[in-house]
């Protein structure tokens, strides 16, 4: 089994790549991009890609969801994961003495509020969280640093500046395990669909209504863009299914009817959120 994921070794995604695996055998292939990872998956590089799509914190992932619009890729698995920020340098030294800090643009996002306590610091985007820890510590220069998850610390053999600084301490990041085909058509716990309307009046008040008629829950509704229609947008949507198959499948009918364009991203059980007792907020942490 491969799974690809955006960014290098030591990333969360490598970390949502192995929960996904659990005890299978599995190799994890990295790519610089979300769309090449995607493409990966649709010329068969890979079986499977791990995509975030949503934080506790900053909120969706747009960059990633956007390119499922018209894709014929499943969603088959959903997977969170807790993020750990931490302010890594190449060796010890003083916040006052920090003078840039690079991260994927998500993570500075994330870690806004503690960055912003440090005028010295210029903000700088990478490509992601691990490939900045990395270039770190090939640079010359020990006045920058990096914000990435402390497994990723460890794993370069870098210091740890401070631990926890995510603006969030609950900060979570949920992904969703994609492949190219899928033979089953199992109604699972969680449905994900990404749906676009005329745009007439009271259009989304319907889409809504056929939900309720039929006595489906709404877990999450979020508006789109559509890129070739200025000022029209789609709906991405997750549903909660019941047992009940042809009570969805009356609902997507009468979709179809009344929507322009509806693609069933997947299917999957609910992932399982971690748990976060005893975790301190950072303000309680001493720097180093």
């Amino acid at each position: 089994m491969k799974i690809g994921y955006q960014g290098v070794e030591g990333s969360y995604s490598t970390l949502a790549c192995a929960a996904y695996a659990g005890s299978e055998e599995y190799t994890a292939e990295g790519y610089m991009t979300f769309k090449l990872l995607v493409e990966a998956l649709l010329n068969d590089e890979v079986d499977y890609i791990a995509l975030p799509v949503e934080n506790s914190t900053s909120g969706p992932i747009t960059r990633t969801i956007d390119l499922m619009k018209y894709l014929d890729v499943k969603a088959i698995k959903e997977v969170y994961v807790k993020i750990d920020h931490a302010l890594i340098s190449k060796n010890p030294i003083a916040l006052d003495k920090i003078t840039e800090v690079y991260s994927h643009p998500e993570a500075l996002e994330q870690c806004y509020t503690y960055l912003s306590r440090y005028p010295n610091i210029e903000v700088k985007e990478f490509s992601d969280t691990a490939g900045a820890v990395h270039m770190v510590k090939e640079s010359e220069d020990e006045t920058i640093a990096s914000i990435a998850g402390s497994h990723a610390a460890e794993m370069y053999g870098m210091n740890i500046v401070r631990e926890n600084i995510s603006d969030n301490p609950l900060n979570t990041t949920r992904f969703l395990i994609f492949k190219k085909e899928l033979s089953e058509k199992i109604l699972h716990e969680k449905t994900s669909l990404y749906i676009e309307s005329d745009h007439s009046t009271g259009s989304l008040s319907g889409i809504l209504d056929i939900f309720k008629t039929y006595n489906i829950n709404l877990l999450y509704l979020m508006s789109r863009p559509i890129q070739n229609k200025p000022f029209s947008y789609g709906f991405f949507i997750d549903i909660e299914n019941d047992l009940d198959r042809p009570n969805f499948d009356a609902a997507l009918s009468v979709l179809t009817k009344e929507t322009s364009y509806i693609n069933i991203l997947g299917s999957y059980d609910k992932g399982l959120i971690p748990e976060y007792e005893g975790v301190i907020q950072n303000e309680e942490y001493t720097d180093r």
